[in-house]
């Protein structure tokens, strides 16, 4: 396993299993409010029946029967390696292949000019890809269920020892084995430095891990992963079309108030300035939302907005320097994915609830980057430190264009996805997007302007995926 994923592997499993509890007696079981979720809305496939595999072996056959008899000898030969991996996967199928994959985003920013695999667009980019695929390889699975309605090994026979908690959801396909499946595939696209060889290795895990724990027959496993590769299949050939991969082969215009290389490392390529014409998931295009211009240099809304920039850095709070430090530590997307990691654990979400609303929230704000990048290359706006050379900024201004704030565009984005999942908890999520967006007024590296247009921007992309998530028969929570 490559060292990334060993720093991050005890954090994602253990996230992993908080997530299988129970609810209380008065309310419908997690299970109970899926079993529907084979009908639910997809991305990349026509519908959860479009992978439908073929029915598993018939209860009492030869080959069932063979089946059990691998799973009594794997209990009767488990040793401390496989319990531990046994509690490892006792819970979600999808949060420890998030966590994986944020924990490699907790270093987004590149190291080098010339690398373009983690910046905070490309961060967005790859956690949309992820969440797209674990969620309709888990429709998927939830279709076949349904229509063979297999029941568990250890709910079958008398020698298999139930070490996990299989609830009522049928067995076939394996939703552990259909996630990893697809999660390794996609990760190994979009991470192409990392190892390999270690998602592959995570995925085997998986799928060995349930048949151990008596919750997966043998078939349920292969019939899973079949369907998680045909779904990675699709999203890669997505991702290979979606514009990322094409070079910028435009010219950085010059004059008063265009964007400058900044300090301290004075990079002379903004980061990815050609992900407005990226293809996005639910927007029409980047351009399709477009914010109008921002103030004019010298204009006497745009000497306002400097003037607001230059008494906060003569002044700053101890409380709006913590503000500042917390959003820069990671890609703002990065920061709302974690966040939503803890929420679904918390409100014990089903794992295709959690699913979607993973993939609800990535989609929405790669769509914000899209469009916001779309809207900063459209104006080319220098940033505050280049307009005001002696401005104190809390931390080196970032490699693109000032106008809109990316922090504002995609945290209002989650803000409005988060708030139509979580509709209690509305309110909490819209301040964070409005403390989001003035942590970078009080860094100095944006103008109060650009986040007001990147709090319009994000929230009608937001809006945007909100209505397309209404169409779904899982609205407005599974």
């Amino acid at each position: 396993m490559s060292a990334t994923l060993l720093r991050v592997g005890v954090r994602a499993l253990v996230l992993a299993g908080l997530v299988a509890c129970s609810d209380g007696p008065s309310a419908p079981s997690a299970s109970e409010r899926e079993v529907g979720a084979g009908q639910w809305r997809t991305w990349v496939l026509v519908s959860g029946a479009e992978l439908r595999p073929a029915a598993p072996p018939v209860p009492g056959s030869v080959e069932a029967l063979r089946e059990i008899d691998e799973i009594v000898r794997l209990q009767a030969a488990r040793g401390a390696a496989t319990d531990s991996a046994i509690r490892r996967w006792a819970g979600s199928p999808t949060a420890p292949w998030d966590s994986a994959a944020l924990g490699v985003l907790d270093f987004y920013f590149p190291l080098l000019p010339n690398v373009r695999i983690a910046t905070p667009v490309r961060a967005a980019r790859a956690m949309a890809l992820l969440n797209v695929a674990m969620h309709d390889a888990l429709v998927a699975t939830w279709d076949a269920k349904y229509v063979y309605g297999r029941r568990a090994p250890a709910a079958v026979d008398r020698r298999v020892r139930a070490l996990v908690a299989v609830g009522g959801v049928p067995s076939y396909p394996s939703e552990h084995a259909a996630a990893a499946a697809a999660a390794a595939a996609v990760l190994a696209h979009v991470f192409p430095s990392e190892d390999s060889l270690a998602f592959q290795a995570m995925a085997r895990e998986a799928g060995e891990a349930r048949v151990a724990g008596g919750a997966a027959y043998r078939s349920d496993v292969d019939a899973g992963a079949a369907i998680g590769r045909a779904v990675a299949a699709r999203v890669i050939a997505r991702a290979r079309a979606d514009g990322a991969a094409e070079p910028w082969r435009g010219t950085r215009p010059t004059g008063m108030g265009m964007w400058e290389p900044t300090p301290t490392k004075f990079v002379d390529e903004p980061f990815d300035a050609g992900a407005g014409r990226w293809q996005p998931w639910v927007i029409a295009s980047g351009s399709a939302l477009r914010p109008p211009a921002p103030p004019a240099p010298a204009s006497p809304a745009f000497l306002q907005h400097a003037a607001e920039l230059r008494d906060i850095a003569a002044s700053r709070t101890a409380t709006q320097l913590t503000i500042a430090r917390y959003w820069s530590t990671d890609a703002p997307s990065v920061i709302w994915e974690k966040n939503l990691l803890r929420e679904v654990t918390e409100r014990r979400l089903g794992p295709v609830s959690a699913a979607r609303a993973h993939a609800l929230a990535s989609v929405a704000m790669y769509d914000a980057f899209v469009a916001c990048w779309d809207a900063k290359f459209a104006f080319w706006l220098a940033r505050p430190v280049t307009t005001d050379p002696a401005l104190r900024t809390v931390f080196p201004t970032p490699p693109f264009p000032s106008y809109p704030s990316g922090h504002s565009t995609i945290s209002a984005a989650a803000a409005e996805v988060f708030a139509a999942l979580f509709p209690d908890a509305a309110s909490r999520y819209h301040a964070r997007a409005l403390e989001a967006s003035h942590s970078r007024v009080y860094a100095g590296v944006h103008y109060r302007f650009d986040v007001e247009a990147g709090d319009q921007l994000g929230t009608r992309v937001g809006r945007a995926v909100v209505a397309w998530a209404q169409e779904d028969v899982a609205f407005p929570r599974p």
